[in-house]
C-alpha cells in the first residue's frame, strides 16, 4: 500500500488535502483560513489498519514526512491491534521523518453534542478552545442534514465563547473499501483530522470506562500513540461510566437541554431509538426532565428492546444497576427482561459455535448476509 500524490487545494472558503492510497483518494476538507501541515501524519493514521488488514507494507511517497515519533508509535500499535485480533497482520512501515511542530495554539476536542463529548466539554471547559465536527464519520459525506446538525452545535459552542470547525472527509468510504468498519478506524480516522488541524493539544471522547473497556478503535492504549512531537492526542473520560456522565450533564441545565444522542433524528431526539432511550432511563431514575427529550415511553415499550451486542449490553446493565439503586422495581424488572433476553440468544450463539460448529451461523450468512460488507470487520477481537 503506498501514500502519494498528495496536494492541497484552496477552494471557495474550504481548504482540501488530499493523497492517494493506492487507487483510492483520500481528501479532509476544512475552513481556508486554517493552515494544515506539509506532511503525511494524517493519511499514515488512515491507512496503517487497511495495510495490516491487507497485508501489505504501507510506504509513504519520498518527499513527504512524518513525525519519527509518530513512526516510532506505530509499531506498538500495530502490536496492539495485531494481539487482539490476529487477522490484523504487523506490517513494514517506510517513509521520511520529520520532527512534527504544532500549527495552532489552545486545547481542542472532537464534538457530536452528545453524551461523551459533553462531558469532555463540561470537564474541560476552560481550557478548550476549539470543537471539530466532522461530515464523513457519524454523517455521511453527502447528508444534507450536516447542515442542521452543525447550526445546533455551533450556537452551543459559541455560547460558550468557543469556535467549532467543520470538517469533511471521504475516511470512512476509505475503510469500508478494506472491510473495516468505524468501531475499528474510529481511533486512527479522529488522530488524521487532529494532524491536519494541528492544535497542540485534541481530547477524543472515551464511550467506555476503564472497568468496561473493550478492544475497539478508540482506547486509552492506542489513542495516545496516534500523538507527535507537535499534537498531542489524549483519551478523555474513561474514569466516568456512560451513565455517570448523564448524570453530571443533568447538573448542567444548559448543557441537558442541548444534549443530541439520538440515532434517528439531527435536530431532535425521537425518544424511541436505543441511543435516545438508555439516556432517557438514568434521567428518569435520577428525576430529571428536559425539553431536549419526550416522556419516556411504557415499560412494555422498554421491554421490547434488543440489545444488539455486547458492546450496547454494557449501557444496560449500567441502567439495570442504577435502576436498583433508585429503587425503581418496575423499570428494574423491564431491564432485567431486555438482559435476560439477550444473555438466552448469547447461549443459543455458544451453543451453535461449540456444538455445530457455527452451522447456523454459517447459513445465516449465506443466505442473509453474504455480501463483503456482511463480512466486515466491526471489533478488533475476532469474531468467530
Amino acid at each position: 500500500m503506498r501514500i502519494h500524490h498528495w496536494e492541497i487545494t484552496d477552494g471557495q472558503g474550504f481548504r482540501e488535502v488530499a493523497a492517494d492510497i493506492d487507487d483510492f483518494r483520500l481528501w479532509y476538507r476544512l475552513p481556508g483560513s486554517y493552515a494544515v501541515p506539509e506532511s503525511a501524519d494524517a493519511f499514515l493514521c488512515a491507512a496503517l489498519l487497511p495495510a495490516m488488514a491487507r497485508n501489505e507494507r504501507l510506504e509513504v511517497e519520498p518527499g513527504l514526512p512524518v513525525s519519527p515519533l509518530l513512526l516510532k508509535n506505530v509499531a506498538v500499535i500495530q502490536d496492539i491491534h495485531h494481539g487482539w485480533n490476529p487477522a490484523l497482520k504487523i506490517v513494514p512501515v517506510e517513509a521520511e521523518t520529520r520532527p512534527a511542530v504544532a500549527l495552532h495554539p489552545g486545547a481542542a476536542a472532537f464534538f457530536s453534542g452528545g453524551v461523551d463529548s459533553m462531558f469532555t466539554f463540561l470537564k474541560r471547559r476552560e481550557e478548550l478552545t476549539h470543537f471539530f465536527y466532522i461530515q464523513g464519520f457519524d454523517f455521511r459525506v453527502d447528508d444534507s442534514s450536516f447542515g442542521a446538525a452543525l447550526e445546533r452545535n455551533a450556537s452551543f459552542v459559541q455560547a460558550s465563547g468557543k469556535t467549532i470547525i467543520p470538517v469533511k472527509t471521504n475516511s470512512n468510504a476509505f475503510g469500508y473499501r478494506h472491510n473495516l468498519s468505524m468501531l475499528l478506524t474510529q481511533g486512527s480516522a479522529l488522530a488524521a483530522v487532529a494532524h491536519l488541524l494541528g492544535f497542540s493539544r485534541t481530547y477524543v471522547s472515551s464511550a467506555y470506562s476503564y472497568s468496561q473497556l473493550v478492544p475497539l478503535g478508540s482506547h486509552p492504549l492506542t489513542d495516545p500513540l496516534w500523538s507527535t512531537e507537535g499534537v498531542e492526542i489524549v483519551h478523555e473520560g474513561a474514569e466516568a461510566r456512560r451513565v455517570d456522565k448523564v448524570i453530571r450533564i443533568a447538573r448542567d441545565p444548559l448543557t441537558l437541554a442541548n444534549l443530541q444522542v439520538c440515532a434517528e433524528e439531527v435536530v431532535r431526539n425521537c425518544g424511541r431509538c436505543e441511543k435516545c432511550l438508555r439516556t432517557m432511563i438514568p434521567l428518569s431514575l435520577i428525576g430529571v426532565s428536559t425539553p431536549a427529550f419526550p416522556p419516556l415511553p411504557p415499560l412494555a415499550a422498554i421491554r421490547k428492546i434488543r440489545i444488539a451486542n455486547e458492546i450496547e449490553m454494557i449501557f444496560f446493565r449500567e441502567n439495570h444497576e442504577l435502576s436498583k439503586q433508585r429503587g425503581d422495581a418496575a423499570l428494574r424488572r423491564a431491564l432485567g427482561s431486555c438482559l435476560r433476553h439477550h444473555d438466552r440468544l448469547r447461549f443459543l450463539k455458544d451453543a451453535d459455535r461449540v456444538l455445530l460448529g457455527g452451522l447456523v451461523k454459517r447459513t445465516y450468512r449465506r443466505f442473509v448476509n453474504s455480501t463483503p460488507a456482511g463480512r466486515r470487520i466491526t471489533m478488533t477481537p475476532p469474531q468467530d
